[in-house]
C-alpha cells in the first residue's frame, strides 16, 4: 500500500484504484494474487464470493484490507466472481473521504482429480494409508493381524476405502461403478480407479494391495517361538524364544515358514534358507522379510523381525 505525502487537512488527495491479478482462471483452492499499484491511504478488496460481494456491501458484506500492496485469496466454490478494489484517501481528521474503484472478473472451476490420500478406515483408527508409487499407481500395505488390547484381529482383504480429495464435488469410480463409502472392496484384486472432476476432466489410477510379510512359524534349537506384534508399527515384530539354560546358540540352523508365496528372508544382504542357513544368535539378530508381487516388482512390502532369546 502506497501512503500519500502530507496534504491539506481540508481536502483529501485524489485516490487511484489500479490493481492487477496474476490469473483470471482459477481452480478451487488455488491462490489468486492481487497487486495494488495505485494511490491510496487504504485499499480494500471484495473477492465477490459469499459475504464478500461489493454490490451487497450495505448488507454487511465486507472486503479484505490489503497489506503492503499484495493480497492473496482462494475460492472453495466454482463460479464467476467480480473482484472489486476500493482505494480510499482521507484527511488526518477524517473530515474528507474519497474513493476510487476498479474491478476484474475471475472464473473459478472445480477441476480436482488428484487423490491426496487413500486409506482403509476400518482398520483401527483410520491409520492405514496407501503409498503413492507414481502419478497413477497406489500401493496399500496391510497387516495380516493387528494388536488391539489383548486380541490379535485378523485383517481381511475386503475393506472399505476412504478417498481424500480437495473437492466434495469430485466423483470416484471403482472398476466402472461409482464409489461407495459403505462398500467393502476386494483388495485381493487390483482396483481400477477413475476420478472425475465437477469440471468434467478425468484421471485414471490403479490400487495395488499386499500384506506385510511375516513368519508363519519359526523354531530355534527345536523350540517354537512366539510372534509378538507391535501395536503401532505393522512392519515390526519381535520373535521370542524360551530356551533351556546352557543351550548353544552360536551356530544354530533355524527352521521357519512364511505367511505368503514369494516372500524371502534376509539378515543384512544374505538370504536365509529354512533348515539350511546357520545363524549366530549370541549377537543381536534382526531378520528382514520382503514380500513382492510376482507380476509387479514395484508392489513390495518389507518387515523387520527382531529375535529375542530368554534362557530358563
Amino acid at each position: 500500500m502506497l501512503l500519500l505525502g502530507a496534504c491539506a487537512e481540508e481536502e483529501a488527495a485524489t485516490p487511484k484504484a489500479v490493481m492487477t491479478i496474476d490469473k483470471d482462471l482459477l481452480n478451487i483452492n488455488e491462490s489468486m494474487i492481487v497487486n495494488f499499484h495505485g494511490v491510496a491511504d487504504q485499499v480494500v478488496v471484495y473477492t465477490g464470493d459469499e459475504t464478500h460481494d461489493y454490490e451487497l456491501r450495505n448488507q454487511n458484506n465486507t472486503g479484505f484490507v490489503v497489506n503492503k500492496g499484495t493480497f492473496s485469496y482462494s475460492y472453495t466454490v466454482p463460479g464467476t466472481y467480480k473482484v472489486v478494489c476500493v482505494a480510499s484517501t482521507h484527511t488526518d481528521g477524517a473530515t474528507d473521504l474519497k474513493r476510487d474503484t476498479c474491478s476484474y472478473y475471475v472464473k473459478v472451476i472445480d477441476d480436482q482429480t488428484e487423490i491426496d490420500k487413500l486409506s482403509c478406515p476400518q482398520i483401527l483408527y483410520d491409520e492405514v494409508f496407501a503409498e503413492k508409487l507414481n502419478e497413477s499407481d497406489w500401493l496399500m500395505k496391510l497387516p495380516r493381524k493387528v494388536k488391539y488390547k489383548t486380541n490379535a484381529m485378523t485383517i481381511s482383504l475386503k475393506q472399505r476405502l476412504s478417498f481424500y480429495i480437495h473437492s466434495e464435488l469430485t466423483k470416484v469410480f471403482i472398476d466402472g461403478a461409482e464409489f461407495s463409502k459403505t462398500t467393502k472392496y476386494d483388495l485381493e484384486n487390483d482396483l481400477n480407479i477413475k476420478v472425475q472432476s465437477d469440471f468434467g476432466t478425468t484421471r485414471d489410477y490403479k490400487l495395488f494391495t499386499i500384506y506385510y510379510p511375516e513368519f508363519k512359524s519359526m523354531s530355534i534349537a527345536g523350540v517354537e517361538g512366539t510372534l509378538v506384534r507391535n501395536e503401532f508399527e505393522y512392519d515390526s515384530f519381535v520373535y521370542e524364544f524360551k530356551l533351556p539354560a546352557g543351550t548353544d546358540v552360536s551356530n544354530v540352523v533355524p527352521e521357519f515358514t512364511l505367511s505368503g508365496d514369494g516372500e524371502k528372508v534376509y539378515i543384512g544382504e544374505a538370504e536365509q534358507i529354512s533348515g539350511a542357513t546357520a545363524v549366530d544368535f549370541t549377537k543381536p539378530v534382526t531378520y528382514r522379510l520382503i514380500g513382492t508381487d510376482a507380476e509387479n516388482p514395484d508392489v513390495k512390502a518389507v518387515s523387520n523381525v527382531e529375535i529375542k532369546i530368554v534362557f530358563e
